[in-house]
C-alpha cells in the first residue's frame, strides 16, 4: 500500500530543489576585445560582460598585475547594467597596452561566480584572443614604376666638379659665420640658453595657449610645436638627439625608463594625434588637442621630479 504522506513529502522536496536551482540559474558570461591590431603604445580594451536575472551572485573578477607577458594593464573599470531600473548585469572593462612588436595571444582569464548564500558556484574562462602589435605602417599607396632602360654614362671634365665643390664650401663657411653673428645678436636665444630644460619646456607649452584650436592651420602648428618642444626637452634631459626620432622610437626609449604605463599610453595618444594632424590632415576636437598638451606637461613634471629625487640621493 502506497504511503501518500511520504510520497507528498518526497514531491515537495523535489519541487523545492528545482526552485532553488532555477533561482540560481547560471549567469551568461561574454568576453571581447575592441581591436585585434594596435600600434606600439596604443591601448585596447577587453570587455567581460555578465548577464543575470537576479541579485543572487558575487563575482570574483580576474586578479591582474600591471603587466603580463607582452601586455601591460593600464586600468580596470566595473560598471552595472540596469534593465527597467533592475540590475541585470555587470561589465568589467580592462584596458591594456603593449610595447612588444609581434603577434601575441591575450591569455584566458578566470572569472568565478558564487551565489550570495555560497551554496553554489560557477567557473568561467574568457577566450584567448590574438593581438598584433606593430610599428607605424609604411606607405603602400605609391604606384609601381616601369623599369627604365640602361643609359650610357656621359664623360665630362672633372674641373667643373672641383669648381662647384669649392663654391659650395665657401657658401657653407659664409653661412656658418652669418649664423654665429646672428645668434650672438639675438637676445631671445641668449635668454633661452639661461633656462633649464624644464623651465624652457613649461614656458614653451604655456605659450601654446594662444592658438585657436578651431582653425585647421593653427591646430597643425599647435601639434607640431608640441612634438618639437617635447623632443627638445628629452634631448636636453637625456643628452641624446631626439629631434629626428619617430613616435615609436620615442615610446620605446621612454618605456626603458620605467615610467607609469597609463602615462606612457597618454603620451602615445598625444604623439600619434600630432602625427595624424601633420601627415593625415586630421582635425581633432578641441578637447583632444588640449589633452595632448596636458599629457606632455604631466610627463615633463614626472621627469623633473625624478631628476630632483636622483640628485638628492
Amino acid at each position: 500500500m502506497v504511503n501518500w504522506k511520504n510520497w507528498n513529502l518526497f514531491l515537495t522536496t523535489v519541487f523545492l530543489c528545482l526552485s532553488i536551482n532555477l533561482s540560481y540559474a547560471q549567469p551568461a558570461i561574454q568576453s571581447a576585445i575592441n581591436k585585434q591590431e594596435i600600434l606600439i603604445g596604443e591601448q585596447f580594451t577587453l570587455t567581460i560582460k555578465a548577464d543575470f536575472s537576479k541579485y543572487n551572485y558575487v563575482f570574483h573578477w580576474p586578479i591582474l598585475t600591471d603587466s603580463m607577458a607582452h601586455f601591460e594593464m593600464v586600468n580596470s573599470r566595473i560598471d552595472s547594467i540596469y534593465n527597467n531600473q533592475n540590475l541585470s548585469g555587470i561589465v568589467n572593462t580592462i584596458t591594456f597596452t603593449s610595447f612588444d612588436s609581434g603577434k601575441w595571444v591575450l591569455p584566458s582569464l578566470l572569472v568565478k561566480v558564487e551565489t550570495i548564500k555560497q551554496d553554489s558556484s560557477f567557473t568561467f574562462f574568457t577566450d584567448s584572443l590574438p593581438i598584433t602589435v606593430s610599428f607605424s605602417t609604411s606607405d603602400t599607396t605609391k604606384q609601381i614604376r616601369d623599369i627604365k632602360p640602361i643609359k650610357e654614362a656621359e664623360t665630362t671634365s672633372s674641373i667643373g666638379y672641383w669648381i662647384a665643390g669649392i663654391v659650395v664650401i665657401l657658401l657653407l663657411v659664409a653661412l656658418f659665420v652669418w649664423w654665429r653673428k646672428r645668434k650672438n645678436k639675438d637676445p631671445y636665444t641668449n635668454k633661452l640658453s639661461k633656462l633649464t630644460a624644464y623651465e624652457e619646456a613649461i614656458q614653451e607649452l604655456k605659450n601654446l595657449e594662444g592658438y585657436n584650436l578651431s582653425i585647421r592651420e593653427e591646430v597643425k602648428i599647435y601639434h607640431t610645436k608640441i612634438g618639437e618642444i617635447f623632443k627638445q626637452y628629452l634631448s636636453r634631459v637625456y643628452q641624446l638627439a631626439y629631434a629626428n626620432k619617430t613616435t615609436d622610437e620615442i615610446l620605446l626609449l621612454l618605456k626603458a625608463q620605467n615610467y607609469n604605463h597609463e602615462l606612457l599610453s597618454k603620451i602615445s595618444a598625444s604623439l600619434r594625434c600630432g602625427d595624424a594632424v601633420k601627415f593625415a590632415k586630421y582635425l581633432p576636437p578641441i578637447l583632444e588637442s588640449a589633452e595632448a598638451k596636458k599629457s606632455i606637461e604631466e610627463l615633463v613634471d614626472v621627469i623633473q621630479k625624478n631628476a630632483a629625487l636622483n640628485s638628492s640621493t
